[in-house]
């Protein structure tokens, strides 16, 4: 069996399918960080006053930070399958923990933590601000097309990887 990390699509990969497929993203400002040696996938959305939940222009908009989750979630799932396949968004949970400030970049880390056939399970922390605080915590699931029945039975490697702090 490969590892994972040598059969994860390289980030100008993850880049570009996201450019072509996710045009929402490119429009707001959406990029995706070089991957760290820990596997997580990393998303930035910058500061422009259009993404603001408020006039003052103080908070990012939740839909926002939906969305930045959502795409990072997503790629996630690719990295741990090591090919693209049709995804969709089955449920997504976001615990607000503090304002998501706009004084800084807002950034997703994303992991895929459990395969099955058909299931792909993710958690991503959202940061904000200069210092990176914490702002939300979100857990989701996606479906895999029927294409991705093919992938081997990683779900074991992926469901005994204990979570990185």
């Amino acid at each position: 069996m490969s590892d994972a990390k040598s059969s994860a699509p390289s980030v100008e990969a993850m880049a570009q399918l996201f450019a072509q497929r996710v045009p929402h993203g490119r429009d707001i400002g959406m990029r995706i960080d070089d991957p760290a040696p820990d596997g997580r996938t990393r998303m930035r959305l910058a500061t422009q006053p259009f993404l603001a939940a408020d006039p003052a222009g103080t908070f990012f908009f939740p839909g926002v930070m939906f969305s930045l989750a959502d795409s990072a979630c997503g790629l996630a799932v690719f990295r741990a399958l090591g090919y693209f396949v049709s995804i969709a968004t089955l449920d997504m949970r976001i615990d607000h923990l503090a304002p998501a400030t706009m004084d800084g970049d807002l950034v997703a880390v994303a992991e895929c933590y459990r395969l099955t056939k058909s299931i792909a399970f993710v958690r991503c922390e959202l940061l904000s601000g200069p210092h990176q605080r914490l702002a939300a915590v979100v857990m989701g699931t996606f479906m895999l097309s029927s294409a991705s029945t093919k992938v081997s039975d990683r779900e074991s490697v992926l469901a005994n990887r204990a979570p990185q702090k």
